[in-house]
């Protein structure tokens, strides 16, 4: 053994055979210095050597096959209650060591992050701690921006604007793309509708005077939330309005 030690022996065995499926324990090189010391002889079938017959402690020590199981699944499938496997697991120096979860990085990631890291029940068993690493979730935030009509209880849309909207690309969807949405509503009605804003930032002064003067007199800029227009009675939330109307399968095209 390593000057006597026999869980100093385990970790050399570890580092000189880094491939091993399996590592032999500590109790294995105590075994084998009593054999070789008293008996003259190392452990084989004859003699048996090996680790002491104890089919509960077998069962348990498979984690070493499965170092991510848990207390709870080593109940489950051999029986043996989460405190005797703890205390199995503790005395083979078998400690739970949490796998830290990190974001996926591109290349050019790594001097501007965003995001946070999280640290979930993710654990694996080992004698020593390997410093585990997940990859998670990427750090880029998924999200498109649509625009949605409602007009007489039909939708109008939607339309995907570009990732990045400001007022020169949302001037740009109101005067190019929005005419050919709504070529389609009768004249009469075109002529005495609202132009209602909901939710959209990108406003500017020649988004305003494109609005005033497509829609004199009826355009509404109003940002509105869902608390704020449930506190209005006769009132219904467009978003709410356009949810109901819209199927899963259609939402998840979008």
């Amino acid at each position: 053994m390593e000057n006597g030690n026999a869980s100093a022996a385990a970790r050399l065995y570890r580092e000189k055979v880094p491939n091993a499926a399996r590592y032999p324990d500590h109790r294995v090189f105590t075994n084998v210095h009593r054999l070789l010391f008293s008996e003259g002889h190392l452990p084989n079938h004859e003699h048996g050597g090996g680790r002491p017959a104890n089919p509960m402690e077998d069962e348990v020590l498979a984690v070493e096959e499965d170092p991510s199981t848990s207390l709870r699944a080593i109940e489950i499938t051999t029986g043996v209650p989460k405190s005797t496997a703890h205390r199995i697991l503790k005395r083979h120096e078998l400690h739970p060591y949490h796998v830290q979860r990190v974001q996926t990085l591109l290349p050019g990631d790594y001097q501007h992050r965003d995001g946070y890291m999280n640290m979930h029940n993710l654990h694996e068993w080992h004698v020593e701690n390997p410093h585990l690493t997940r990859q998670d979730r990427s750090q880029y935030r998924f999200k498109v921006n649509m625009w949605t009509g409602i007009l007489n209880g039909q939708i109008i849309g939607p339309f995907e604007l570009p990732d990045v909207l400001n007022g020169e690309v949302y001037l740009d969807f109101l005067q190019n793309h929005l005419p050919s949405l709504l070529e389609d509503v009768p004249l009469n009605i075109y002529r005495e509708m609202w132009f209602q804003q909901d939710g959209c930032p990108a406003l500017c002064s020649s988004v305003r005077e494109y609005l005033d003067e497509e829609f004199p007199r009826k355009v509404d800029l109003t940002v509105w939330s869902n608390l704020m227009v449930g506190l209005f009675t006769g009132l219904e939330s467009i978003g709410l309005f356009y949810w109901e109307h819209s199927s899963m399968d259609d939402s998840s095209e979008r």
